[in-house]
């Protein structure tokens, strides 16, 4: 049954690379017959993107750019990680703490984070701090909110019966409620780390001419599209390269999620 079950998952995972790579030939197909049709300026051909792409590449400009880039996505993305999920376990696990800090969390997530950009120039300057600042407050209260509601999600039941055994509080949090919660917490992660990208470019943009940023504020100013998109495409593929890591990390603690799967 176990390598059954094994090959059967080997066999989906093949599937779907089949899927994502005609969906990527579908992709790349199109948009160079797209390019050739209409305006380069505006839009250019895929082949010429890949050219600038390299020649970025070849110059260094993109090796530079990403060092700079990820010093602020990591920083950033550590610490909402390492502040947002102890929190949100905490709120789900005493209502108290939920009521009392609930009116914050939501109106950081109904107000739009550039508006906090003006404050962080004020408190931190334009350096790696307020680009790093801008990058935890893009992704903590997501990552909070998504660990305070898998809390909320743990069996009751199991609950019961640890306490019935005698667990106590700390045993039961640890052994019972944070493993029943992990799923959305790397739901958390995923999302999160979504939103740390588009923080690092929003702060490398606004705050900053540094990094990415730098990069499309320059190339678009100067209608170099092919760049442009260049960098473009090089944005994407680290957030797909992150958010696979992510994935990964979900596989490597859920286990039976991705043999579900």
């Amino acid at each position: 049954m176990a390598a059954g079950t094994g090959r059967g998952g080997r066999v989906r995972r093949w599937e779907g690379a089949q899927v994502r790579l005609l969906s990527l030939l579908t992709l790349a197909a199109t948009w160079e017959w797209f390019g050739q049709t209409a305006d380069p300026r505006f839009f250019p051909p895929l082949s010429r993107v890949l050219g600038a792409w390299a020649e970025l590449a070849g110059s260094g400009e993109l090796a530079g750019s990403l060092a700079v880039s990820l010093q602020a996505l990591a920083l950033g993305f550590v610490l909402s990680a390492g502040m947002g999920i102890p929190l949100g376990l905490l709120m789900g696990r005493y209502r108290a703490l939920q009521r009392a800090l609930d009116p914050y969390v939501t109106a950081l997530l109904a107000v739009p984070m550039i508006s906090f950009i003006p404050l962080l120039v004020i408190a931190l300057g334009l350096g790696l701090a307020s680009r790093t600042a801008v990058v935890f407050l893009f992704a903590f209260v997501i990552i909070a909110v998504n660990a305070t509601a898998g809390v909320r999600q743990a069996d009751p039941s199991l609950v019961e019966m640890a306490r019935s055994f005698g667990a106590r509080e700390r045993d039961l949090f640890l052994k019972v409620i944070v493993p029943a919660a992990l799923p959305a917490i790397i739901a958390g992660l995923r999302l999160g780390m979504a939103r740390a990208v588009v923080g690092m470019i929003t702060g490398e943009m606004v705050l900053a001419v540094v990094g990415f940023g730098a990069l499309l504020m320059t190339f678009g100013a100067s209608f170099e599209t092919p760049k442009l998109f260049a960098t473009i495409l090089t944005v994407i593929l680290v957030a797909v390269v992150l958010l696979e890591g992510v994935h990964l990390l979900d596989r490597r603690l859920l286990p039976w999620r991705a043999r579900q799967g």
